[in-house]
C-alpha cells in the first residue's frame, strides 16, 4: 500500500471510529465516506471498516468454504478497480465480501454492475444480505411492528363486498406498501437485467412489491408473463378465484420450501409474510366456494408454518410461536389432524431451544395424539422424531432411541402427497440423523460421528443450515471424547456455513459449542479458533 493509500486508510478508521461510537452502521459510514472518496463500493467498504487489503485477504481466505484460499492482495486491488479497470469479481466473491462488511452484496456492486451477471448469479446476489451480524443495523422487520388488522383463521375472517364493482375496486397498486425511496431504487436496479419489455418490467415491479421486495424476484423470475399477469390480478383481486389461481399459489409455495434450506430466513420471510397476508385477504372473498377456501385455508396454514419456521430461524420466538398458533387455529378450521400435529410438533422443537424441557414434552405429546389420529404414516413419524427428542432432553431415557428406529419405519411406508408438500424432507434415509440430538444427550458420541458422517456424505449440498448444524454436534461429541484440536476445527469449518446463510440460530448455536470449549480456553486450538471467529463476529457466549 502506497504511503498515501495508507494516509487514506488511517483517516477513514478514525472518521470511522468517531462515527460507530455514535451507533452509525457500516453502511451509514460507507455512505459519508462516499461524499469525499470516489472510489469503488468494494474499497470503500473496506475504508468504512478501517481495514487493509491484508487484513480483507485473510477474512476472505478464512470464509472460503471451497477451500481454494486462492485470493490475493493483488487480486483484490483488482476487484477494488472494477468497473474502472482491474477484473469483475465473481458473485460468490461479493457475496463473500458482503459477509466480511457485514452488509449485503448489492451495496458492492456499482450501479450499473448487477445487470452484467447470470440469472444463477443475480439469485446468489439477491441473497447475500448479512447485515444483521452488525450490531449497530436497526433492520426494518419484515413484518412492520405495528401491522393493519392481524389475519385470523377463516372463522373470523369476514367476507369482502359481493358483485363485480368491488372486484375491481381494489388496484394491485393498493396492496403496494408505503413508498421507500431506497428500497425502491435497489428493486429497480434489479429488474433493468429482468426484464427489457417496460410494461412487463412495470407488472413485475408491483408484484415484487406486494410479495415482499427484491427478495421476492427469486420466486416470480420463474414464472411466465401470463402467469405474472394471472397473480397480478389475483393480488388486485380483480378477477374471480378459481382451481387454476391456487394451483399457481401452490406451485409458488413449493418454491418457498425449496429456498428455504438454500437462502435462510431473512430472504424467505418478507416474501412468506407477503403472500400469507395476500392469502388472508384472498380469504374474505365470500364468493368462495367450499372447496377452494378449503384449499386457501391449506395454503395459508402453509405460510403459517413457513413464517413461524423462518421467525424461529431468526431466534425470533415471539413471532414464531405467535404465527404457529395462527396456524394452529386454521388447521382446527380445517379439522386435519395431521396439521395441528405437525404445528405442535414444531412448538415442542423450539421449546427445546428456549431451554423450556417440560413445555416440549407436553406439545410433543399432544403431537403424538392427533398425529395417531391422522393416520398420516409421514406425520406419525415426525411426531416421533419430537417426542424422541423431547424425552431425551427431559429424562435422559433410552426409549428416545426406539423412536427414533419406530420413525424411521414409519417414514419408509408412508408418502407425503401434494397436500403434504411440508413433509417432502421427510425420508427413511435422514430420520436416524435427527436422532443425533438424542444420542448427545445419553452422551454416545461415537455414534453421534458415526451417523453424522454416513448423513453428511449423501446430503443434498444446498442444505447449507443442516449441513452446519450436523457439524456442530459433531464438534459437541467430540467435546464429549475430550478431542479438543478435532473440534475446534469443525467449529471453525461449521462456521463458514454462516457467509452465505442468515440462520441466526445457527449462529447462536456456533457460539455455543464455542462456550463448551470455555475450560480449554488457554488451549492453542482453541486460541486459533477464536481468531477465526473473531472477524465473523461469533464471539463465544458470556460465561
Amino acid at each position: 500500500m502506497s504511503g498515501e493509500g495508507y494516509r487514506i486508510l488511517l483517516d477513514c478508521r478514525r472518521r470511522g471510529g468517531a462515527l460507530r461510537a455514535r451507533s452509525f452502521t457500516f453502511d451509514q459510514i460507507a455512505d459519508v465516506l462516499a461524499l469525499d472518496h470516489e472510489v469503488s463500493p468494494l474499497r470503500l467498504y473496506r475504508y468504512a471498516h478501517g481495514r487493509t487489503a491484508s487484513d480483507v485477504v485473510t477474512a476472505y481466505n478464512d470464509l472460503d468454504s471451497a477451500g481454494t484460499a486462492s485470493l490475493r492482495e493483488a487480486r483484490l486491488y483488482d476487484y477494488e478497480a472494477w468497473p474502472n479497470g482491474g477484473r469483475r469479481p465473481a458473485a460468490r466473491a461479493i457475496a463473500i465480501f458482503a459477509r466480511i462488511y457485514r452488509t449485503t452484496a448489492r451495496r458492492l456492486l456499482p450501479q450499473d454492475a448487477y445487470a452484467s451477471y447470470g440469472a444463477c448469479d443475480r439469485d446468489l446476489l439477491d441473497r447475500a444480505d448479512h447485515r444483521h451480524l452488525d450490531p449497530h443495523q436497526r433492520l426494518r422487520p419484515p413484518v412492520p411492528p405495528a401491522p393493519r388488522e392481524e389475519v385470523l383463521p377463516a372463522r373470523t375472517l369476514a367476507p369482502a363486498p359481493q358483485g363485480r364493482d368491488s372486484m375491481e375496486s381494489q388496484p394491485l397498486a393498493a396492496r403496494i406498501p408505503p413508498p421507500d425511496p431506497a428500497h425502491y431504487a435497489e428493486l429497480l436496479r434489479a429488474l433493468s437485467a429482468e426484464e427489457a419489455d417496460v410494461r412487463r418490467r412495470e407488472l413485475l415491479f408491483e408484484l415484487a412489491l406486494v410479495f415482499g421486495g427484491t427478495p421476492a424476484l427469486s420466486l416470480l423470475r420463474h414464472l411466465t408473463p401470463s402467469e405474472r399477469e394471472r397473480l397480478a390480478a389475483t393480488a388486485g383481486q380483480r378477477a374471480p378465484i378459481d382451481n387454476g389461481t391456487i394451483d399457481l399459489l401452490e406451485r409458488l409455495m413449493a418454491r418457498l420450501y425449496e429456498m428455504d434450506e438454500r437462502l435462510g430466513p431473512a430472504q424467505v420471510l418478507p416474501v412468506a409474510e407477503a403472500k400469507r397476508d395476500l392469502i388472508g385477504d384472498l380469504l374474505k372473498q365470500g364468493s368462495l366456494t367450499p372447496a377452494l377456501r378449503d384449499r386457501l385455508l391449506r395454503l395459508y396454514w402453509n405460510l403459517s408454518l413457513m413464517t413461524g419456521w423462518s421467525h424461529f430461524d431468526l431466534t425470533d420466538y415471539a413471532g414464531a410461536s405467535r404465527r404457529y398458533n395462527e396456524g394452529l387455529a386454521a388447521a382446527h378450521e380445517l379439522g386435519s389432524p395431521a396439521l395441528i400435529a405437525h404445528l405442535h410438533g414444531l412448538l415442542a422443537y423450539m421449546a427445546l431451544h428456549q431451554k423450556r424441557p417440560t413445555v416440549a414434552l407436553d406439545h410433543a405429546f399432544a403431537a403424538e395424539g392427533w398425529a395417531k389420529e391422522s393416520g398420516h404414516r409421514l406425520q406419525q413419524a415426525v411426531a416421533s422424531i419430537q417426542l424422541a427428542r423431547a424425552i431425551s432432553r427431559v429424562k435422559h431415557d433410552e426409549g428416545a432411541l426406539r423412536l427414533i428406529d419406530r420413525a424411521a419405519d414409519l417414514a419408509g411406508r408412508g408418502k407425503a402427497g401434494p397436500d403434504f408438500q411440508h413433509l417432502g424432507w421427510l425420508t427413511p434415509d435422514c430420520v436416524p440423523s435427527y436422532g443425533v440430538f438424542c444420542l448427545l444427550e445419553l452422551n454416545r458420541p461415537d455414534q453421534v460421528m458415526a451417523e453424522v458422517r454416513r448423513r453428511l456424505a449423501t446430503m443434498d449440498p444446498d442444505f447449507v443450515r443442516e449441513r452446519g448444524i450436523l457439524q456442530l454436534e459433531y464438534a459437541t461429541a467430540l467435546i464429549q471424547k475430550r478431542e479438543i484440536a478435532a473440534a475446534a476445527g469443525m467449529i471453525a469449518e461449521a462456521a463458514q456455513v454462516t457467509a452465505l446463510h442468515s440462520s441466526a440460530r445457527l449462529v447462536h448455536s456456533i457460539r455455543q459449542a464455542r462456550t463448551r470449549l470455555q475450560p480449554w480456553a488457554d488451549n492453542r486450538h482453541v486460541r486459533d479458533l477464536d481468531e477465526h471467529l473473531r472477524p465473523l463476529s461469533l464471539a463465544p457466549l458470556s460465561t
